[in-house]
């Protein structure tokens, strides 16, 4: 139930934002990608995950370092790059449409 609801509150929100790119956080990775609306058969199959196409995905532990002083430094050579991602939704703590 909770991953229905999620996905549709993310395919809301990109309705209303006019933007199908999306960040989501999990607990280990970033993970930047345009969402993929799935139609027809595909969308049987599709309830408990995220579809993401031109997806990079970043592991947050090598991502970003900080120092003692709170002053971080990210790396975006430290991400993959995929043509297609599936994101189970279970694993979303956190999401942002960015325009």
């Amino acid at each position: 139930m909770f991953n229905n609801s999620l996905n549709k509150t993310i395919f809301e929100i990109v309705e209303e934002s006019d933007s199908n790119r999306i960040a989501v956080i999990t607990n280990q990775l970033k993970i930047d990608g345009f969402v993929y609306k799935c139609e027809g058969r595909c969308k049987e199959i599709s309830e408990n995950i995220l579809t993401l196409r031109d997806a990079t995905v970043c592991n947050l532990t090598d991502y970003c370092i900080c120092d003692e002083e709170d002053e971080c430094e990210c790396n975006e050579y430290t991400c993959f790059k995929y043509d297609w991602l599936n994101v189970a939704l279970s694993q979303i703590v956190a999401f942002s449409v960015i325009k």
